[in-house]
């Protein structure tokens, strides 16, 4: 059997580029925040909405999330306001140790 026009398989790069062009619209973004050591329970760090250059809207359909390295989860984000505040206090010592600098 023949394949017709309209049935043949596409070339690879036409799929590639397919493909590129639905996921373009998907970005990660990395950010960092300086936080002292003494900030309390419920303080505003960052709005994280505002650095990134969206509305509260946009974080909530993007399902934003903040991804802990660690155990502990010291800060959490309102994805209605795009803020991040601190949600557990935190230990120098015992996020660092002795290491300086401590990031």
């Amino acid at each position: 059997m023949k394949l017709r026009k309209s049935e043949e398989p596409l070339p690879e790069r036409a799929v590639a580029l397919i493909l590129l062009l639905c996921v373009s619209g998907m970005t990660a973004e990395t950010a960092r925040y300086s936080v002292p050591e003494e900030a309390e329970r419920g303080s505003v760090v960052a709005n994280i909405a505002k650095d990134l250059g969206l509305t509260g809207k946009e974080l909530l359909t993007r399902q934003a999330r903040l991804v802990p390295e660690g155990e502990k989860q010291y800060f959490q984000l309102n994805q209605h306001t795009g803020d991040l505040v601190v949600r557990e206090g935190m230990d120098r010592e015992e996020l660092c140790g002795q290491s300086e600098p401590c990031l």
